[in-house]
């Protein structure tokens, strides 16, 4: 996509130190141990078509990281500079890696947002995506001991 210096692209390596710190800046992103360098480097190798960044003027204001299983599709860290939010921005980074995500053979795409993200509480139902009440998620964090 490109319009009006507007540009979506895939991320690369060179792109992540620019993504953290976007996400640093979002309230409601959360960046955890597993945020690395190496661990962003890893997931963007395996899934180089669905992990993308939009550019402004050559500027980073936005990101998603789309990964596939083999079953289902992964939306991580969609997000979009404060400063640039309300102008589709958001809404287009999403269809874009929806699309990635559908024609790596992706049948149902899922996606996590804290439960005190009010900005994804609003967005994701405009676009169409349905709260699951009916699950949990658990995690289990190899490094930490298991009492």
């Amino acid at each position: 996509m490109e319009t009006a210096g507007c540009q979506i692209e895939r991320a690369q390596a060179a792109d992540i130190d620019a993504m953290l710190n976007l996400w640093r800046c979002i309230p409601g992103i959360g960046i955890s141990k597993g945020d690395t360098v190496q661990s962003l480097r890893g997931f963007m190798d395996k899934n180089p078509s669905a992990c993308l960044i939009l550019r402004i003027d050559g500027r980073l204001i936005g990101t998603v990281l789309g990964g596939f299983d083999g079953r289902r599709g992964y939306i991580y860290h969609l997000a979009v500079h404060p400063d640039y939010r309300g102008r589709g921005y958001g809404k287009a980074l999403l269809d874009r890696v929806c699309r990635e995500l559908n024609a790596l053979g992706a049948p149902k795409i899922h996606l996590f947002a804290f439960n005190d993200n009010q900005a994804a509480a609003t967005f994701y139902p405009s676009q169409g995506w349905e709260e699951r009440r009916d699950i949990r998620v658990y995690s289990w964090d190899a490094n930490r001991s298991r009492g």
